[in-house]
């Protein structure tokens, strides 16, 4: 009968009102920091992934500089570069200057004067 009476005690400890507050609040504290360390994570997690991003960019952009300095280190590729940069060319070459034909151009044709240059223009015929 003891036990039953010291278990029945026990009962009444545990259910009472006070500890099943504590428990309640054990339980949201760690809830709440739960929450948290998930956030966190998926913060982790994604700030990771755009770190893997740049990195897959910067090798690509490491290939594409390494495909042109071999295109320098060679002597056409430089002269190449020469003479895009500085508009040079070599001894004994001409330039040749290539015009579409459906423009055509007219060196005579004036161009419109402004108004005073106009009425300037005007003044200076009648005298």
């Amino acid at each position: 009968m003891r036990e039953f009476q010291e278990k029945r005690r026990v009962r009444k400890i545990l259910y009472s009102p006070g500890v099943l507050a504590a428990l309640l609040i054990m339980f949201i504290l760690i809830s709440v920091s739960t929450v948290k360390v998930y956030l966190k994570s998926r913060l982790a997690v994604s700030k990771n992934e755009k770190v893997e991003q740049k990195i897959e960019e910067l090798r690509k952009r490491k290939s594409e500089l390494e495909k042109e300095i071999k295109r320098l280190q060679s002597n056409f590729g430089a002269e190449e570069e020469i003479r895009k940069k500085f508009n040079v060319m070599k001894p004994g070459e001409k330039v040749i200057v290539i015009v579409d034909k459906s423009e055509k151009i007219d060196f005579n044709e004036k161009k419109p004067a402004g108004f005073w240059k106009g009425v300037w223009g005007t003044i200076k015929e009648i005298f």
